[in-house]
């Protein structure tokens, strides 16, 4: 969408902030927000902490011809150096919370994963544990299909609550979501996750821990962890993890600017101080034409772009 250059901003987050009890911001640095820690400005950042508050706030971006996106901990993003147009919404409080009801958990967009990996243990209720240690919130899960070579979030899947951009509700339930591998149908909607509905099994509450124990020592001695890093940078193809034609074309150590291949998994990359989202950009590219030259495959990006790319 083109955004005229005659949108007054200021005007828009003054009459946000009036009506809705979280916060409004512009040129927000996006870098505060993403774990890469780059970014540019978002042009408005809003933190409804409630329906209301996200209905307010979807009206008017709608009645401004703004889009709309939605950030979890950025923990899976790039985001461009010259930032995101329109407004950026972040959800807060009435969004994070978990509740459970029987063996199911009802569960804000907003709250973060492994926060409900840990609630689901502590009930002794099982099927999280495939997710220990991928950071990010459950709403972003939820886009994007997370989990590991032992389990994902769609195999939990009951049902997911959204808001489309024109403030109308729907229940989605699982088969209508076309799971697939680090995919589902959300990614294509112009709506906002608001909560998902997740079906557990009773377990020993002792063995959820010992599993979840083995699964994060797992991870954190394959993977860079406490880097700045947005997990894996490109999706497994077919029969062979990426990690590994990565590693076998020689990307690991290799470095732009302020981004570099981790030493330990060559799917990840880390940023150091100074970085710029082109420098990351660029090197995932590098690394791309390494393995199509090497081995004739050609790799998906698993990190999503956001903002203007448009140099």
């Amino acid at each position: 969408m083109t955004i005229a250059a005659t949108i007054n901003y200021e005007e828009i987050a003054r009459e946000i902030s009036a009506k809705i009890k979280g916060t409004v911001s512009q040129s927000e640095e996006m870098c505060h927000y993403t774990t890469f820690h780059v970014g540019g400005p978002a042009d408005l950042f809003i933190t409804p902490v409630d329906f209301d508050d996200l209905l307010v706030t979807l009206k008017i971006l709608r009645n401004a011809s703004l889009p709309v996106m939605t950030i979890g901990n950025g923990s899976n993003m790039l985001v461009s150096d010259l930032g995101i147009r329109g407004g950026v919404l972040k959800l807060q409080d009435e969004f994070n919370t978990i509740t459970r009801e029987n063996n199911d958990l009802i569960i804000g967009a907003g709250a973060n994963l492994q926060r409900v990996v840990n609630f689901a243990a502590k009930q002794s209720l099982s099927g999280l544990e495939s997710t220990q240690g991928i950071p990010g919130t459950i709403g972003g899960a939820l886009v994007m299909n997370a989990g590991t070579d032992i389990g994902h979030i769609c195999d939990l899947v009951h049902s997911v609550d959204v808001v489309t951009f024109d403030g109308i509700r729907h229940t989605i339930t699982k088969c209508q979501l076309q799971y697939g591998y680090r995919n589902s149908s959300l990614q294509n909607m112009d709506c906002v996750v608001v909560s998902a509905c997740l079906r557990l099994v009773p377990g020993e509450q002792e063995a959820i821990m010992n599993k979840m124990n083995r699964l994060r020592e797992k991870r954190t001695s394959r993977q860079p962890y406490g880097a700045r890093t947005a997990g894996s940078t490109f999706i497994n193809p077919d029969k062979i993890a990426a990690g590994k034609l990565l590693d076998r074309s020689g990307c690991k150590g290799m470095q732009i600017g302020g981004a570099a291949v981790s030493d330990k998994h060559a799917n990840f990359i880390i940023t150091h101080e100074g970085v710029r989202a082109t420098d990351i950009i660029t090197l995932s590219e590098k690394m791309q034409k390494r393995v199509f030259d090497v081995f004739g495959v050609q790799l998906k990006k698993e990190i999503v772009m956001a903002g203007d790319w448009k140099f």
